[in-house]
């Protein structure tokens, strides 16, 4: 069953987004990313706890996680280089690197695959993104996720329907599926989680992440909107 979320009451809302809170803009209003929509609206006790067997280990938890962030943003812009120019990058993460070859160069073997997107901006009126890599597949198009951490839940899937939306809604382009793509940091190995919406099953669950994802956003505005009323009224009760 599919469910249509009405916006007419967020567009009422009067607030707008702090500038700092992503740099993408619709008509130019910021929006905010995916991303900070599901991390702001989902927290996990599982990051906590990581963080504090960093702290039982000595090491400081924003060091870690920003070198997590730069290696997987280098294995991002090596994977752009090599697609785009042929060549690998010298200080592109080496694991993940030929993991991906590996992974394209099996692809390529035995299907007819097109470059469709790279790092290309989706934006709405309510929220943006950049996908990684869109590719047409025997002729459909595929929508694929790089990602270099060591688990894969199911947040990765809420990120990649919501950006299914955009593709279907404002660039009129319907996806045979998504794939996120995990690339070892130790190994020159892949894992493929992969949804074909052509399977019945695999197509009732990107529907239930879009649902949830739109559900997410719809609460996002209300408590930023929420945040901001409530400084508003304890000062006029000064």
């Amino acid at each position: 069953m599919q469910y249509e979320f009405s916006f007419k009451d967020i567009d009422d809302l009067e607030f707008k987004l702090s500038e700092s809170v992503s740099d993408y803009s619709f008509n130019g209003n910021k929006v905010p990313r995916v991303t900070s929509i599901i991390s702001d609206m989902i927290h996990s006790d599982a990051i906590t706890i990581w963080a504090n067997n960093l702290g039982f280990k000595h090491q400081k938890y924003r060091d870690v996680l920003n070198e997590a962030c730069n290696y997987g943003s280098k294995t991002h812009h090596g994977i752009e280089i090599f697609l785009k120019e042929n060549r690998i990058l010298q200080d592109a993460p080496y694991f993940s690197m030929m993991a991906f070859i590996n992974w394209w160069n099996n692809l390529i073997s035995n299907q007819t695959v097109q470059i469709l997107g790279q790092e290309i901006p989706l934006i709405c009126q309510y929220y943006g993104g950049t996908y990684d890599l869109l590719l047409s597949i025997n002729g459909e198009p595929w929508l694929i996720d790089f990602k270099t951490s060591n688990h894969i839940t199911y947040k990765y899937f809420l990120q990649l329907a919501a950006y299914n939306k955009v593709l279907r809604e404002v660039h009129n382009t319907n996806l045979r599926g998504a794939v996120i793509l995990q690339l070892s940091k130790s190994s020159p190995t892949y894992n493929e989680y992969t949804l074909d919406f052509m399977n019945p099953q695999h197509k009732e669950y990107i529907d239930t992440c879009e649902r949830t994802f739109m559900s997410l956003l719809y609460s996002y505005y209300h408590i930023k909107y929420l945040e901001g009323e409530f400084n508003h009224v304890l000062e006029q009760r000064k």
